[in-house]
């Protein structure tokens, strides 16, 4: 009688428990998160919410704590689920005791399983069972049960203690043991050993040579004993194993810039961008490598990029039209024969223009670029029109003013 009045106190505490965790689902499509809610409601979690986008995903991670997301890998918007996990546990707003599950379809498999930074806790393949999601999560549950001291020594930033219970774990789950490992290094490269993190690096590839976060410590390790040279070649071998290992990328970027290498940092972000094509991060980074290298074509794909990203986004920024408008303007004089070269400086300009509205000082960079713009294309008349335009703005306080000299030049050359 006894044991069965516990089963059923059990049962009863881990139904309370499920009722009291919140959950939230990222799913563009309505019927998947109307099934996911279901799925979730047979398994006993009440506390259920819902977001169609990455964008107000972000906001409502920020805003609250879930201990459960299961986010679709493609989702409509400009933002897919692993950008909402990167960018949520890079800026912090993701507990390290969320439970994050990537769902897709098979043709996103390979992306989930090998996106090396910042992976999700686990995946799942549509179609699946409840029975499947639940033995997931309870497989799940128990792991970040035996690394919860872990993971709340890492939050406090106690990196000593977090070695210590991950070399405990280690002994009493040794099937855990890789992990265990690659918390070790993490302690170590925080602690700023890295003479002593690189020796258990080269010990773990001593066991398996194939092990890319263990050449990607190794390079950390180089970085930090300000070895760049032999960062790089660790980068590199890190890549090799693992296409998807993004941060090597970002790193090898970073390096060989510092080297002075621009070309093979500009090398390292297009790399990265056709796996992550969305990324605005690394899309600025290779606008601006290119620029300094004078690449204006790869520089104004990149900053059309970053314009596509931002466009009607908090994120959008007048900065983003300047840089994009001085490749454009760059192309025009490097190659009178780019066609749409013209048409794009034309949109580029209506929108700053559009963006900057009431601020004088855009305004009128804006009617600078579009005169020059005209004169270069020799159309006098048009380059005329434009600054009437322009200085009937600036007598009514919409533009900056220029320089007495500024507008004699300008006049001279309109032939005014």
């Amino acid at each position: 009688m006894t044991d069965i009045s516990s089963a059923e106190d059990s049962k009863k505490n881990s139904v309370e428990d499920t009722t009291k965790k919140s959950v939230l689902i990222i799913e563009d499509m309505n019927e998947m998160r109307l099934m996911l809610r279901s799925m979730m409601l047979s398994l006993g979690y009440t506390n259920i919410e819902a977001e169609a986008s990455g964008q107000s995903a972000l906001k409502r991670i920020a805003a609250k704590h879930f201990d459960i997301i299961l986010s679709d890998y493609n989702l409509g918007g400009r933002i897919n689920g692993q950008q909402v996990l990167e960018t949520s546990r890079r800026n912090n707003i993701l507990s390290h005791s969320t439970i994050f599950i990537m769902i897709t379809a098979d043709t996103g498999y390979d992306s989930v399983v090998s996106a090396i930074e910042h992976r999700p806790d686990s995946y799942m393949v549509k179609p699946f069972t409840p029975a499947t999601l639940h033995r997931r999560l309870s497989r799940i549950k128990l792991q970040k049960n035996i690394f919860s001291e872990v993971d709340e020594h890492r939050g406090k930033m106690n990196f000593e203690m977090m070695e210590s219970k991950a070399k405990a774990i280690m002994i009493k789950h040794p099937q855990y043991s890789s992990l265990c490992l690659k918390v070790i290094g993490e302690s170590l490269l925080s602690r700023k050993e890295y003479k002593a993190a690189k020796i258990h690096y080269m010990r773990v590839l001593k066991h398996n040579q194939e092990t890319s976060w263990a050449h990607f410590g190794i390079a950390q390790c180089d970085l930090g004993l300000e070895q760049p040279l032999s960062a790089v070649k660790s980068l590199e071998k890190t890549i090799s194993i693992t296409r998807h290992f993004l941060p090597a990328y970002d790193t090898l970027a970073n390096t060989q810039e510092r080297l002075g290498n621009l070309k093979e940092a500009q090398k390292a972000m297009i790399a990265s961008l056709e796996i992550t094509p969305r990324s605005l991060a690394r899309t600025k980074k290779l606008g601006k490598i290119s620029v300094r290298l004078k690449d204006w074509k790869m520089a104004e794909q990149a900053y059309s990029r970053v314009i596509r990203l931002t466009k009607d986004t908090q994120h959008e920024k007048i900065e983003y039209y300047y840089e994009h408008l001085k490749c454009l303007i760059a192309i025009q004089e490097n190659d009178d024969q780019a066609p749409q070269t013209a048409e794009k400086l034309k949109r580029s300009l209506t929108r700053l223009r559009m963006l900057g509205k009431d601020d004088p000082i855009v305004v009128s960079n804006s009617f600078r670029v579009e005169v020059q713009q005209h004169l270069h294309r020799e159309r006098k008349n048009d380059a005329i029109k434009s600054w009437k335009q322009w200085k009937q703005l600036i007598l009514s306080g919409k533009a900056s003013s220029i320089s007495h000299d500024q507008e004699l030049t300008l006049k001279r050359k309109l032939g005014l």
